[in-house]
């Protein structure tokens, strides 16, 4: 990371146990630098999307809190957190009106901008490899990586910095799996946006993450930041996790 960067989201010793249930999150500490792109792995029922829920203040914790910015996320100032921070989701048809054109969802975002509304939209789009024709298109007559890409435009029109991404590309194809990491990866380097990634493809979480959170049993068990395009674990869990992973390239 850049000397001098800044930490934009930081998560303090959060706990989060469901009723008659075993806990789901333990002890959960994390940041998030400005201009950082920071992976979270760990097998189904680790606790990942728990977090997600937590940060974005769709949950309550037992105990610990979330801060941006230097500032803990409370009820008052939750609407300037989420101009902040976008969630993108697994699921990008889940998130649209299926009776909508593509403009009108990327419209929807940018109420509050009274003046140039659409020509602002088409000075993006090639932002995210999309032309002006998508927009007269419904979410119907998208492909996978079309429609993931919609999902990327929407977020990123309200000028976020920080971008929590939860297993965006798990349904497409390795090929758009690909295009979609170098958006994000381009977005980034452009703007010093910081992006949360979480995801169980390791491959992705290594060719992408300036550093890598595993997490196991809903704690937090190892961390490593890349080094010369590598990264080096030292929990027995994180070397088998990642000794297992496909050796096929990004």
């Amino acid at each position: 990371m850049e000397g001098g960067a800044s930490t934009l989201l930081k998560v303090d010793n959060i706990a989060k146990t469901y009723r008659k249930g075993k806990p789901v999150l333990r002890g959960i500490d994390l940041s998030v630098m400005e201009g950082e792109i920071v992976g979270i792995v760990g097998e189904s029922g680790s606790g990942k999307s728990t977090l997600t829920r937590i940060i974005m203040q769709l949950e309550t914790p037992q105990s610990g809190f979330v801060s941006f910015n230097g500032l803990p996320v409370e009820k008052s100032s939750r609407k300037a957190f989420y101009k902040d921070c976008q969630l993108i989701f697994q699921n990008a048809s889940a998130s649209f009106n299926p009776s909508w054109t593509i403009q009108e969802i990327l419209s929807e975002p940018l109420q509050s901008r009274k003046k140039n509304r659409l020509e602002f939209i088409r000075s993006m789009l090639s932002k995210v490899n999309l032309n002006e024709a998508h927009l007269r298109r419904l979410p119907s007559e998208l492909s996978g990586g079309e429609k993931q890409r919609v999902n990327l435009l929407r977020a990123i029109l309200v000028e976020p910095k920080l971008l929590i991404c939860d297993e965006i590309v798990s349904n497409l194809d390795k090929l758009i799996q690909k295009e979609i990491i170098d958006l994000l990866i381009k977005l980034k380097l452009e703007t010093n946006l910081s992006i949360l990634f979480i995801s169980h493809d390791l491959r992705v979480v290594e060719y992408m993450c300036d550093r890598i959170l595993v997490m196991k049993d809903g704690e937090i068990v190892d961390e490593s930041t890349k080094i010369v395009n590598k990264f080096n674990f030292s929990h027995p869990y994180s070397k088998k996790l990642f000794k297992s992973k496909s050796n096929c390239e990004m």
